[in-house]
C-alpha cells in the first residue's frame, strides 16, 4: 500500500468463513484480506471456506475441516470445533502475524468488529421495555449451552493468551477496558472501513429504478432503516417514531429491508396506522439501490460496535441517524452529516429530528453533501493504513515453524 514502511510479512486471518453476504465480520475479514495483499504481504486464510471472488488467487486459502466430538459436547458446535482446529494449525505453522475475528484464540491481533461480547448481551437487553422480558431473555442466556461455549472462548481469548485487541470505535475500546479489564496500551482503535469499489454505483439510474420499483413518487422523501436483526437494530422505535410525525407528512415514507422476519413488524405498522406508508423489501442482496433511492438513513440501533451501514449511507449521500449505541456514531459531525440520538428508545427525539430533515429540503441538501466528503475520510485505504500502523508495532508470532497438516491429516484429527 502506497506510503506503507513495513517489512514485508506472513500473515494469517482466522476466521470461520468469508463472504460479504454471511455478515460485517466476514464481509470485513476479506476487505483487510486485500488490503494486506495490496500492502505487499502474503496472505494466509485459516477458514471453513471463502464465497466466490471475495479474495485475490494470489491469497492462500487453507480450508479447515471440523467434524468430530469431544467431551459433554463442547466441540459438537461447528464454531468452536473450527477454533480448535485452526489452534492445532496455528501450532505447526510459522507466521509472522495471526490476525483473528470473532469467535476465535491463539492470536496476535484480535480485530474485534463484533465488539466485546459481554457488552453485546448487556446493551441488546435494553430492546425490551418490559423488565421481566430482560430478566427471562437474561436467564436464557445464563441457561444456554450455546452462550457456556462463547464464555469458554471468551477465556481462551482474553485469559489463556491476551492479544492485541483492534476496537472498531472508542466506545467499544472501552468494553475491553470494563468487560475483560484490558490496559489501554493492549487497545486500539481503527474504524471499520468502507470497500468504494463494492459501494459504488451509477446512483442516478439506481435512484430512477428503485423509485419506480416501488413506487416512490417525485415528491416522496424516503426513510431508509436497514438490518438483519430487526429486534436489535431499533425498527420498534422507529416506526413509532415514524407514526408520529406521519399524519402530517404525507409525503414521508419508511424502507426497512435485510430480513424476512417482518411479521411482528408489518402488524405493529398496522395497529400504528402506517401500514400504507411503510414498505417492507424484505431480503435483497444489494442494499446499494436502496442507499440511492432514499433521502436519509435511520438507524435507533440498541448496540453496534460500528455498523458499516453509517460510512455506506453517508458515501451515497444521505444524512444518518443512529443512537449513541452506535460506535459510528463517533463518526458523524452532528448537525452537518447527521444526527445522533442518545437512546433508542426516545421517540420523542427520532420524531423531532425525522421532522426536521423532512421538513426541510435545503438540509438535506447541504448535510448530502458534507456527508459525501465525509466519507471520503473513511475508506479502506485510509483504515488500511491505520491498521498496518497498529500491527507494525506488535511483536512477531513465537508459534513453531512446522509444515500445514493436508486434508487427510485433518481429518484425521477430526475423528
Amino acid at each position: 500500500m502506497p506510503g506503507s514502511v513495513m517489512v514485508r510479512m506472513k500473515i494469517a486471518l482466522n476466521i470461520e468463513w468469508i463472504g460479504a453476504r454471511r455478515g460485517g465480520a466476514e464481509k470485513y475479514a476479506g476487505t483487510v484480506a486485500r488490503g494486506l495483499l495490496d500492502a505487499g504481504h502474503e496472505v494466509h486464510l485459516l477458514v471453513r471456506g471463502v464465497d466466490e471472488g471475495e479474495v485475490p488467487s494470489s491469497v492462500v486459502v487453507h480450508e479447515l475441516l471440523v467434524a468430530g466430538r469431544s467431551i459433554f459436547g463442547f466441540g459438537r458446535r461447528p464454531t468452536y470445533r473450527f477454533a480448535a482446529a485452526s489452534e492445532r494449525v496455528l501450532r505447526r505453522e510459522s507466521f509472522d502475524l495471526v490476525i483473528g475475528f470473532n469467535k476465535t484464540w491463539r492470536q496476535d491481533a484480535y480485530l474485534a468488529v463484533a465488539g466485546a461480547a459481554p457488552a453485546s448481551n448487556d446493551f441488546s437487553l435494553r430492546r425490551f421495555r418490559n423488565p421481566w422480558q430482560r430478566k427471562l431473555h437474561q436467564l436464557g442466556k445464563l441457561l444456554s449451552p450455546r452462550q457456556w461455549l462463547f464464555r469458554r472462548i471468551e477465556r481462551k481469548q482474553f485469559v489463556d493468551r491476551r492479544p492485541h485487541v483492534v476496537a472498531p470505535s472508542y466506545m467499544s475500546a472501552r468494553h475491553f477496558h470494563e468487560y475483560h479489564g484490558l490496559p489501554s496500551n493492549q487497545v486500539s482503535v481503527v474504524y471499520n472501513g468502507l470497500d468504494v469499489e463494492r459501494a459504488d454505483i451509477d446512483r442516478t439510474t439506481a435512484r430512477a429504478e428503485f423509485r419506480k420499483e416501488h413506487r416512490l413518487a417525485d415528491d416522496a422523501i424516503a426513510i431508509l432503516f436497514t438490518a438483519r436483526n430487526y429486534a436489535l437494530k431499533g425498527l420498534e422505535p422507529l416506526l413509532e417514531a415514524f407514526a408520529a410525525i406521519a399524519p402530517t407528512r404525507p409525503q414521508a415514507r419508511l424502507i426497512v429491508c435485510g430480513s424476512q422476519r417482518e411479521k411482528a413488524y408489518r402488524k405493529q405498522a398496522a395497529r400504528l396506522g402506517i401500514a400504507d406508508r411503510v414498505q417492507f423489501l424484505g431480503f435483497v442482496d444489494d442494499v446499494r439501490p436502496g442507499f440511492a433511492g432514499c433521502d436519509l438513513f435511520a438507524f435507533p440501533t440498541f448496540y453496534d460496535p460500528c455498523s458499516l451501514v453509517v460510512p455506506e449511507a453517508l458515501h451515497a449521500g444521505l444524512p444518518v441517524l443512529t443512537s449513541g449505541c452506535n460506535g459510528a456514531a463517533e463518526l458523524l459531525d452532528e448537525g452537518k452529516t447527521g444526527f445522533v440520538i442518545a437512546d433508542p428508545w426516545d421517540v420523542a427525539g427520532w420524531s423531532r429530528r425525522l421532522a426536521q430533515l423532512i421538513d426541510d429540503g435545503a438540509l438535506r441538501a447541504k448535510m448530502s453533501v458534507a456527508a459525501q466528503a465525509a466519507a471520503k475520510r473513511m475508506t479502506m485505504d485510509v483504515r488500511m493504513r491505520e491498521l498496518l500502523q497498529v500491527l507494525e508495532r506488535l511483536p512477531r508470532s513465537e508459534i513453531s515453524s512446522i509444515a500445514l497438516p493436508t486434508a487427510a491429516d485433518l481429518r484425521r484429527e477430526a475423528a
